[in-house]
């Protein structure tokens, strides 16, 4: 909301309830919904354009959904951890798959493929800190400033990736609705040089 008020685009809702959003004057229309769903909803085409982690982005990875601007808001870093108990485990992996526990079942299967590791993902749908040692080996997940993963014994083995909220766009759209979507953007790095 405050980005896109940055931009000159005033937001308003029907009651602090309603997850309809009209930027008054625009003739954009816009609507809340859990940022784990934006991805996909842009790559059905529900959405021209979305504001979510490039992390989600990437764990998603619909051809159709592009990356426009980086807003750099809400940094976190993609990271792999173990219990510090346990930090050769992925050098003397058991003889039983690891259990990596993560919201990221994408990425984190394509990272074990990648080590030769045999392996079991657990959707922790959130608290991914907390299932190590006793319920994962390996806990892979965004971390912001490292003090859960500290807080609850864990040491990161691997860093990933950083990431921050980007402006992304369905393909089709952009190609469809060009010019609106370029103004859109122009409007955004506006308010990004501004507030910098």
């Amino acid at each position: 909301m405050d980005v896109l008020e940055k931009s000159g685009l005033f937001v308003q809702t029907m009651s602090s309830r309603s997850y309809a959003l009209e930027m008054k004057d625009s003739g954009l229309s816009g609507r809340i919904v859990k940022v784990r769903a934006i991805p996909q909803l842009i790559a059905l085409g529900n959405f021209d354009v979305g504001f979510c982690g490039l992390d989600l982005v990437k764990e998603a990875d619909y051809e159709n959904v592009v990356s426009l601007l980086d807003l750099g808001l809400n940094p976190v870093e993609l990271v792999v951890a173990v219990h510090a108990s346990q930090t050769d485990i992925l050098k003397n992996p058991p003889k039983r798959p690891l259990l990596i526990a993560t919201e990221y079942e994408n990425i984190a299967h394509a990272w074990a493929l990648a080590h030769n590791l045999a392996h079991i993902t657990i959707q922790t749908y959130g608290s991914t800190e907390g299932y190590a040692p006793q319920d994962a080996d390996i806990v892979f997940d965004c971390s912001e400033t490292g003090t859960t993963l500290e807080a609850n014994g864990l040491v990161v083995v691997e860093r990933l990736m950083k990431s921050t909220t980007y402006l992304v766009a369905n393909n089709d759209s952009l190609r469809a609705r060009h010019q609106e979507i370029i103004d859109f953007v122009e409007r955004l790095k506006l308010r990004k040089e501004v507030s910098i």
